[in-house]
């Protein structure tokens, strides 16, 4: 046990397990008073800002915590090449969050019930911010886990802080929206201010070849991450227009701990990716033998997570929340599986198909999920309330995802197994 705990890749996904249960337990924390001092309209706004200003997180991160963080894996030890990468990765990203925050001014002034709320996306903006200045993306590639958590410690560390000192009134939304986006930024400038010192972080003039280089490079991954995120943000923009806030805030209440549960996967992912993409650029073999191998122990505590949140909704969202979210239990009931089959999928998407290069065909199984979620969504919507027919649609959406991945799995290493070609990503 003391010798398989020593091992790098085992303390690499104790520390970022550290940093993804504290990136949902200090929110945790504050996530019954948020719900209990803003009440379920104000709370619902909270989400409609966060999900609005998730689109051009999505574009400004555009996929380089796959292909940055592979490519910085790949050139560890020649530190010029990585400072090459980082620079022109950078480039794109910031070229890309101030085209965003444009295209969101427009937005905001041609859409009325957007203009209705205009600060709360502005302040909200500050997420898209941070995650373009985060260098997590080199820190993992880099594999230096710890220098990952001190920087997000700190953002949330000061977010819970100030969400007590500061939001005391149903009126303070706008208040909340600001602590939460600027955490985002806090644990940039910090990680940013670690890496120049630890890594000796040197910035060189990018390229305009290299920077397209990149950007193409980046496009099928950006594809399955934006779609991901855009069905996500979109139900919940859709629950918006239709609906009430309130609803809005009881869907966003039972998804944050749904969201919770899938992302306590997430630092294990991040841990074995570089070290997946590794194994699979020098032996085929090695890097399937590595996958089937932590298949089981990868997924199935995520069973247990999904099984308790199925049985405990009420319970939970009782202690949580209070008597003015009832239906959230039911929603969590009805998205309780997901954890679960999300771990599924992120060992045939994320472990297999992006580390052995097959963006393409993971874009294709994300955006056939987007246009299925939209018809489900609208086609379960004509025999229960909408808020309903989004949760169930996002365990479905799951099943399909997880199911179109492990599919693909089996056929490619069955034709391999056969030496006959490989089915083209």
């Amino acid at each position: 046990m003391i010798r398989l705990l020593k091992h790098k890749l085992v303390q690499d996904s104790m520390i970022l397990g550290g940093v993804q249960i504290s990136a949902y337990v200090l929110p945790m924390i504050t996530l019954p008073y948020l719900t209990r001092v803003l009440g379920p309209s104000n709370f619902g706004l909270l989400a409609l800002g966060t999900a609005l200003v998730l689109y051009f997180a999505v574009v400004t991160e555009y996929g380089f915590a796959v292909t940055g963080t592979r490519r910085v894996a790949i050139l560890q030890q020649e530190p010029e090449k990585v400072w090459r990468v980082y620079s022109n990765v950078m480039a794109c990203k910031l070229t890309l969050a101030a085209l965003c925050f444009v295209f969101m001014l427009g937005l905001i002034a041609v859409v009325p019930k957007l203009r209705e709320h205009w600060v709360l996306y502005l302040v909200s903006y500050l997420q898209p911010v941070g995650w373009c200045l985060s260098p997590n993306w080199l820190l993992q590639g880099m594999q230096r886990m710890r220098l990952v958590a001190i920087s997000d410690y700190g953002g949330k560390i000061v977010s819970v802080a100030l969400i007590f000192v500061l939001v005391r009134h149903s009126s303070d939304y706008l208040l909340a929206a600001a602590v939460q986006s600027g955490a985002y930024v806090i644990a940039a400038v910090l990680g940013l201010s670690i890496a120049a010192v630890q890594l000796r972080m040197r910035l060189v003039v990018p390229s305009l070849r290299e920077m397209r280089e990149y950007m193409i490079e980046g496009w099928p991954v950006f594809l399955s991450f934006a779609s991901g995120n855009v069905m996500s943000s979109s139900n919940t923009m859709i629950l918006g227009m239709a609906s009430t806030p309130d609803q809005v805030g009881y869907l966003n209440a039972g998804s944050r701990l749904i969201v919770a549960g899938r992302a306590l996967s997430n630092p294990v992912a991040s841990a074995i990716y570089p070290h997946m993409s590794q194994l699979a650029s020098r032996s085929r073999r090695e890097a399937v033998t590595f996958l089937t191998r932590r298949l089981l122990w990868t997924a199935a505590p995520f069973l247990l997570i999904s099984l308790g949140l199925l049985i405990f909704a009420p319970l939970v969202v009782q202690i949580l929340y209070s008597a003015k979210f009832a239906e959230t239990a039911t929603l969590l009931r009805l998205m309780s599986m997901t954890p679960f089959i999300h771990a599924v999928s992120m060992c045939f998407g994320t472990y297999y198909m992006l580390a052995f290069g097959y963006e393409k065909a993971w874009s294709r199984i994300i955006l056939q999920t987007l246009v299925l979620n939209f018809v489900s969504v609208f086609g379960l919507a004509l025999f229960m309330p909408m808020v309903r027919s989004i949760a169930l649609s996002t365990t479905l959406m799951d099943v399909f995802s997880a199911a179109a991945s492990i599919r693909f799995f089996l056929k490619t290493e069955k034709a391999m197994a056969q030496a006959g070609p490989v089915p083209q990503p």
